[in-house]
């Protein structure tokens, strides 16, 4: 098994644990500088005494006998005192530090020395003769320049030993009646700046010499350190091959991610490794001579396929050709297997295992595609279960569940190549039949399904029955949608001619369709008329409990059908085009009446699917946001994926420019379909609003559970923020919280309420903290 990586903070503590600190590389300078003196202690302690042999042979005649035998044992003592410290160190490994201290050490010890030998011109030079004078100069001379250059790297010493030892040398001279004494001086004085100077660039190359090698040193022990943090705990591997991709050298996990681990690939070609479509990519990647980048490839392994992703540039010859690849490898395998779950989440219902409604929808429109191309038959049906809501509100959503799950495990033993199923939404189903001989055959599976469905079940000890009709549109020369829509009003007929039967969508229908146009003629005037209303929802922040914003939902109050939901009027008024009057009258309503509320509350407004893309939505946004002088990020605009589906060339403008505007955006009844996951990165959404369908039921729900984690983990990956809907229990409210979501609203919060009611609402819900702008 390939062990994790070490976490970047790891890996800093390791490299901060081996890096030089300005402090430290100041001490090993410093105890470079002093070693590099030490070193040659010997051979400047054995000149010393040569020059004080010289001295005494010179000065013996003329000097005082005890003063030059005084001198003479400070000489011998400084001497033996040096070779014993130098003795006592040999043996011993350098110092890798200093302290100021031992600059200061050294520099005495030079100045002891440089007195000493500055004593002799000051004592004698005036006494002797002039040729005495000229081999006492000469030494003296000598001993400026090399005492000098020996102490080079410790500036200091070397300065105080040149400084003292010219000064001597000058009084010295000046006690004699030599004709070109001021010349002498002159010269002794311009030698010694030279020295002076002349060491301290020395000493000056020394340190930024040193200091150049310690860190490019110590830049190796941290790359190495890397690359050794790399080798034992990276899943990616290293490689260098020849030109023709033979491996040359490799990491040992790359052994192992080839299913050969202990073993040498040396010799071996990465492309015969790989499966035949990833060779044959890689060859032409290698023919291009150029850089390649996370290419994944296939790769057949005595442990079964893996996917691995590669990068590698060449290494050019002389000539211009690849001499060689270097490269890094990772295997990728576990991604690419979650990117297939998530893929496969995103296409299936998570409780029945069929298509969702989104795929189901993709599926139709293939096989549609498939049958006009064929000249072939084509149908699509619609079912759902009598009574089903009954059933959840008895015996509860799980068992509901569990009906579900039977009845869906039911219809795909009535699969098939041309024969697909798939759960469009809560208890309802999809069908699809193609490649048909005639329309009987097609009934006679309805049936079928019918019988199926209709049987009698055990379900956690409660006997269930429950009926089923379904809808059937034949054609191809419908759109995909038309024909699904006609579908589900066959279904609707279906149920409505006593249950229990298939239904084919034809003329007789256009009653109900006459319906519909006047309950369209009835909301042309309603919202002149008064009769649209808007109620509030309120959404809870789950950290302190608090209410942070409202969602206003829509209500019409007919005069002859009472109060009917969103429901029942918005599609028709999408269909009809009265949407965009109806969404800007809620957009400016809501805003007027969030503007009374407290500055940290913000309102929610849910956008239709029908006005994406219009300029008209820009235009209310801003009208509505400047009447009533709302801050923009009070306002949230809700979408559903069916913004996706549409995929309008101008999505991703429109949303971008709703977004600009300061509003935030939030992904309505997310979970229920394929398309959003898509584009969670691409366009700017800030808020998941997880579907009631997950929400609310049992807790131990393992499908609804792995589905609201997984929801929950995108967001937070992404920054997203995430709304539990249809919170209707307390055990309800628990379970979201504890799967981290950041929000909740449901029935258990409380009812819509009308805007007049929620300064008493607020009474007991007000937030913990409160903020201009508040995070929706």
């Amino acid at each position: 098994m390939v062990r994790a990586a070490p976490s970047v903070e790891t890996t800093e503590r390791r490299i901060a644990a081996d890096a030089v600190s300005t402090a430290d590389l100041a001490g090993r300078v410093r105890a470079a500088q002093i070693h590099a003196v030490t070193r040659f202690a010997p051979l400047t302690m054995f000149a010393n005494l040569l020059n004080a042999g010289v001295v005494l042979w010179v000065v013996a005649g003329d000097a005082h006998i005890a003063l030059v035998g005084g001198w003479a044992v400070a000489v011998i003592l400084m001497v033996t005192a040096t070779t014993l410290g130098w003795l006592r160190t040999r043996g011993r490994q350098p110092r890798s530090t200093a302290s100021p201290r031992a600059i200061r050490r050294a520099t005495i010890h030079a100045a002891l020395l440089a007195m000493l030998w500055a004593a002799v011109p000051l004592l004698w030079f005036g006494q002797l003769p002039i040729d005495d004078q000229l081999v006492i100069a000469c030494l003296m001379t000598g001993m400026i320049c090399a005492g000098g250059f020996a102490l080079s790297t410790v500036a200091p010493a070397a300065h105080v030993y040149v400084g003292i030892l010219t000064l001597g040398s000058v009084l010295g001279l000046l006690q004699t009646d030599n004709t070109f004494v001021g010349a002498l001086v002159a010269l002794i004085v311009a030698y010694s700046l030279i020295v002076i100077q002349s060491v301290s660039g020395y000493s000056r190359l020394f340190a930024e010499r040193f200091v150049a090698e310690a860190r490019l040193k110590d830049r190796g022990e941290i790359i190495e350190l890397l690359l050794n943090d790399f080798e034992e705990n990276a899943s990616d591997w290293l490689f260098e091959t020849g030109p023709d991709f033979a491996i040359t050298s490799h990491s040992p996990r790359f052994a192992v991610a080839a299913g050969l681990a202990g073993q040498s690939l040396v010799g071996r070609r990465i492309a015969d490794l790989l499966a035949a479509e990833g060779r044959e990519a890689l060859v032409q990647r290698l023919a291009a001579a150029e850089p390649f980048r996370d290419m994944e490839v296939r790769v057949e392994t005595p442990d079964g396929p893996r996917w691995w992703s590669l990068t590698a540039k060449p290494v050019l010859a002389d000539d211009g050709r690849p001499g060689s690849w270097r490269g890094v490898g990772s295997d990728i395998s576990d991604r690419r297997l979650a990117g297939d779950k998530v893929a496969w989440m995103a296409r299936t219902d998570l409780l029945t295992g069929l298509p969702n409604r989104t795929h189901f929808r993709d599926l139709a429109a293939a096989k549609l595609a498939q049958a006009r191309a064929e000249g072939s038959g084509f149908a699509i049906g619609f079912l759902d279960l009598d009574h089903f809501k009954s059933i959840n509100d008895t015996l509860g959503h799980p068992v509901g569940d569990a009906l579900l799950t039977a009845v869906s495990h039911d219809l795909s033993q009535l699969a098939g190549p041309d024969v697909v199923f798939g759960r469009v939404g809560g208890d309802e189903f999809g069908l699809i039949v193609t490649r048909f001989s005639d329309r009987q055959a097609v009934f006679a599976l309805a049936d079928a399904v019918i019988a199926a469905v209709s049987r009698s079940r055990s379900i956690d000890g409660a006997r269930l029955t429950v009926g089923t009709s379904v809808g059937l549109v034949f054609g191809t020369t419908e759109t995909i949608d038309d024909l699904i829509r006609n579908a589900d009003l066959a279904l609707y007929r279906a149920k409505d001619q006593g249950r229990g039967k298939s239904m084919v969508f034809d003329d007789a229908m256009h009653r109900e369709a006459e319906e519909r146009r006047r309950l369209q003629e009835d909301l042309r005037t309603a919202l002149n008329d008064g009769e649209l209303r808007l109620v509030y929802q309120p959404i809870v922040d789950l950290d302190h409990g608090g209410v942070i914003a409202f969602e206003a939902l829509m209500r019409w109050q007919h005069p002859e059908r009472g109060l009917l939901s969103p429901g029942l009027f918005i599609p028709i008024a999408e269909e009809s085009g009265l949407i965009d009057a109806i969404g800007g009258w809620a957009l400016r309503q809501a805003c007027r009446d969030a503007a009374d509320w407290p500055r940290h509350l913000g309102v929610a407004v849910n956008l239709s699917p029908a006005q994406f893309g219009q300029a008209g939505v820009l235009a209310h946004v801003t009208h509505a946001l400047a009447e009533s002088h709302l801050a923009p990020c009070r306002l949230e605009l809700e979408i559903t994926e069916a913004l996706f589906m549409a995929r309008h060339g101008n999505n991703e403008r429109f949303l971008n420019d709703l977004h600009a505007l300061g509003v935030r955006l939030a992904l309505d009844d997310f979970g229920t379909g394929f398309s959003s996951l898509g584009y969670l990165t691409r366009f700017p959404i800030q808020k998941l609003k997880i579907d009631r369908s997950f929400v609310h039921g049992r807790a131990d729900d393992d499908g609804r559970r792995a589905v609201v984690e997984a929801i929950v983990g995108i967001a937070h990956s992404l920054g997203l923020v995430t709304t539990a809907e249809g919170v209707e229990t307390a055990e309800d409210l628990a379970w979201v919280t504890a799967l981290g979501c950041s929000q909740a609203q449901g029935y258990h919060v409380a009812e819509p309420m009308a805007a007049t009611a929620i300064p008493a609402f607020l009474a007991d819900f007000q937030p913990a903290t409160r903020v201009a702008c508040p995070a929706l």
